[in-house]
């Protein structure tokens, strides 16, 4: 094939899943956060996508687990398809799909595109369990101290605590993609895909919708709208109770998250006051190289102890 400069596992997965036949078009792409390693090509014009993230010594079950929700999820329409899994490697191969991120919309057609998505994948065959969201915490937790010298904040995982046992009687209730932000969700012409299935398994679909809140619905009446598209109903109180539960444990995980990147960049920037959280996403989505990781962590946080507090007083 001709890419010398492939990583000898990708070389060997692809040639594993398309024998003899030519490669072209391979281009490098983004693996986000996450630290994949993500490769564009095409065999006989087809275009696919190969996968390979280092193994996880903490949760040596991730990459089974990931794959077996890949294969569910694309069985059900919402992922694209996979092709190869090379659980040694550590690298999937799957379809490529022709869309685009999602981004913020008032297109009332699209939001129930994407709800009717998430309904579809909660709906669908049981997933399997992972590590918890406190055990994905943690490990965030531990990630910030090695890079900075001290861990998160300790309000953020006291309060991500007491969210979780609130939740609990909901936390594995549905197979759930577990990190529905917007360059996770693709829009193509004929249907909506989740990709990066990396913390897929068993969960709080809530919080799947929650997730997909913080970013791409910001506004409260997009949100309403959003779990009104899914739930097919108007919201009763206990559905808008569970959902600010959800909301407040979403921002909690995206601010431990953004500290991690903001400890990646030596820390966050010198005595900045936390500013809004729609003003910080705005100029995030407008430029993100331009937007310190430190300040939509503030932010997070700080929409996260509003919402957490408005939890502990029943407030639905």
């Amino acid at each position: 094939m001709s890419a010398p400069a492939l990583h000898p596992d990708l070389a060997a997965a692809i040639e594993a899943a398309f024998p003899g036949r030519p490669v072209t078009d391979v281009t490098p792409l983004s693996g986000g956060f996450s630290g994949a390693t993500l490769l564009a090509f095409a065999v006989d014009g087809a275009p696919y996508v190969a996968k390979r993230c280092a193994p996880d010594p903490s949760d040596p079950g991730r990459f089974a687990r990931e794959t077996a929700c890949m294969r569910a999820a694309s069985e059900r329409g919402v992922a694209p398809r996979l092709r190869h899994a090379d659980a040694r490697a550590g690298v999937t191969i799957m379809d490529r799909i022709a869309g685009a991120p999602l981004r913020p919309a008032r297109d009332p057609a699209l939001l129930g595109r994407v709800a009717a998505t998430l309904r579809r994948l909660h709906d669908g065959p049981p997933f399997p369990r992972g590590p918890s969201r406190m055990d994905f915490l943690r490990s965030l937790d531990a990630q910030c101290a090695a890079l900075a010298g001290v861990g998160l904040p300790a309000e953020l995982v006291r309060t991500a605590g007491e969210l979780e046992r609130a939740s609990g009687p909901h936390a594995h209730a549905a197979p759930c993609h577990r990190d529905v932000n917007p360059n996770n969700v693709l829009v193509a012409a004929d249907r909506v895909y989740l990709v990066d299935w990396t913390t897929a398994g068993a969960g709080d679909p809530f919080v799947d919708l929650a997730q997909l809140g913080v970013f791409a619905y910001p506004r409260p009446e997009q949100r309403e709208a959003l779990l009104e598209a899914y739930l097919g109903r108007p919201l009763g109180d206990d559905d808008r109770a569970r959902a600010r539960v959800a909301r407040a444990i979403a921002l909690a995980y995206y601010a431990a998250g953004f500290f991690v990147a903001a400890a990646r960049r030596g820390g966050p920037p010198a005595d900045e006051e936390p500013r809004p959280l729609a003003e910080v996403l705005a100029a995030f989505g407008a430029a993100p190289e331009r937007t310190h990781p430190g300040t939509v962590a503030a932010a997070l946080l700080r929409e996260m102890r509003r919402e957490a507090q408005d939890v502990s007083r029943g407030r639905p």
